[in-house]
């Protein structure tokens, strides 16, 4: 190798190194300045109700972009929809002319179906608003895009209290003939599903634009404070660390393939060794063999464990997920080194917490959209978040069908499901069992007194009996 040119590589490490310690002695002020290619800081407006309408928007579009790209957002939003719809919901029987509408096509794709709660659920994440609007003849929903939202009115008392909100957005006609698309720009001002006026009509015009009565629009809002008329993303506490940590990994990567250039360092007291060594060793032999050096010089190998540390970065990655409500080791896919599954449960606790509160707010908003609809005192049920295994589930199901708490086609649907057993037969069998022996097993107890039931541990100590 030319002495010049390893002269060079080693200084264009050294620059790199330094640009490297400057860009991390001004993290924190990178990450509160919340500066990232277009990112303009997103201040409070001026009002003390929070944050304006256009930073709002110009925040969300932000964040929608960088949460398809970056890994630790993308996550975080398929771990919250997963907690919160991961097994669905269901809203009891209902009528049939009740259940034609929430099986119509297009609620189905706005509202009511799992592809369409996963979008409602990142439309919260990225935004922190939701708008539907609801047509009151046709019953049918549409979601509107936070960008076309362009003003609300509030009660002059209340600024949490939206009466009306405005949408903006350009009406795109397409003749098909001609594949001539026209374009007419729309502004409609629509009220709010939950303002009843005192005198029970609503006014026709707002300025010079026209209120649509025949449409309600459905509000969801998240991660408000007293006073403030609008929520906030998800995501938006998360943006700058999610960034931190993109940039820690790329520059620490960037470092290790820097230094993986060099496999030795050759030290030598005078100028004129260092070049007969360098020309010496510039086309190396084959592995094993022996380097023959002078008295005044030094080969020794460059250091690789412990040059940079990947793992170091992962204080911010516990920012993000903590901003996220969720657990660092479902994030980052990685236990951390202690491995610790203890751990992983232990912060499993609050993000569940966390999710249920969620679905508290969803269940209020559904109660909203089916009394649209026409549906009164609506059971919405939401099953447990978390997965109890097999054996405790079936105890539950055999213990509530025994107290006669449900009857014998639930439990017959709750033991398919749970066993994931195909579905055969669509009557329950005539006899869910001989009455020989009782179908809860107890939890036994291993000391001198035993059990009060011979069944104590059947299923338990079922596994570890002898096969024939």
């Amino acid at each position: 190798m030319d002495f010049s040119k390893l002269t060079e590589q080693f200084a264009a490490i050294a620059s790199e190194n330094d640009l490297l310690r400057e860009s991390y002695g001004q993290m924190a002020q990178a990450i509160l300045a919340f500066d990232d290619k277009g990112w303009n800081e997103i201040a409070p407006a001026t009002l003390e109700d929070g944050f304006a309408l256009t930073d709002l928007k110009h925040a969300s579009k932000k964040i929608r972009e960088i949460s398809e790209g970056n890994p630790l957002l993308k996550r975080g939003a398929a771990l919250r929809t997963s907690y919160v719809f991961g097994k669905g919901l269901s809203f009891g029987v209902l009528q049939p002319r009740f259940q034609r509408i929430v099986d119509d096509a297009i609620n189905q794709d706005v509202v009511f179906s799992p592809e369409a709660q996963a979008i409602n659920e990142r439309t919260h994440f990225t935004d922190g608003q939701l708008f539907l609007l609801g047509n009151i003849a046709t019953k049918q929903f549409q979601r509107i895009p936070f960008g076309q939202i362009g003003g609300v009115v509030t009660n002059p008392d209340n600024p949490e209290e939206i009466w009306y909100v405005k949408r903006s957005w350009p009406r795109l006609s397409q003749e098909l003939v001609g594949m001539n698309i026209k374009e007419q720009q729309l502004d409609v001002w629509y009220p709010a599903d939950t303002y009843k006026p005192a005198n029970g009509r609503y006014v026709s015009k707002i300025g010079q634009f026209p209120v649509d009565s025949r449409s309600r629009m459905f509000v969801s809002r998240v991660n408000r404070r007293a006073g403030r008329t609008f929520g906030t993303p998800d995501a938006l506490p998360a943006i700058p660390w999610a960034h931190a940590y993109n940039e820690f990994l790329k520059d620490g990567s960037r470092m290790l393939k820097a230094l993986s250039m060099f496999a030795w360092q050759l030290k030598s007291k005078t100028k004129t060794g260092v070049q007969n060594a360098a020309a010496a060793i510039a086309s190396p032999p084959a592995a094993g063999s022996t380097a023959v050096l002078g008295a005044d010089m030094e080969l020794s190998s460059m250091p690789r464990a412990g040059s940079v540390d990947l793992t170091d970065g992962r204080p911010l990655g516990s920012m993000v997920a903590s901003a996220l409500e969720v657990s660092v080791v479902a994030l980052l896919s990685d236990p951390g080194t202690s491995g610790a599954y203890g751990t992983a449960q232990t912060l499993d606790v609050p993000t569940l917490k966390a999710m249920e509160a969620r679905q508290h707010i969803w269940t209020s908003f559904y109660r909203r959209i089916l009394d649209f609809i026409g549906v009164r005192d609506v059971a919405i049920n939401w099953p447990k978040i978390e997965s109890e295994p097999s054996q405790r589930l079936m105890q539950a199901l055999a213990l509530a069908h025994e107290t006669g708490a449900i009857w014998d086609d639930e439990y017959r649907e709750a033991v398919i499901e749970t066993l994931d057993v195909p579905r055969l037969h669509a009557t329950p069998p005539p006899q869910m069992g001989d009455g020989s022996q009782d179908a809860i097993p107890s939890q036994g107890n291993s000391g001198a007194v035993g059990s009060m039931q011979d069944n104590a541990n059947d299923l338990e100590q079922a596994d570890s009996n002898p096969t024939a």
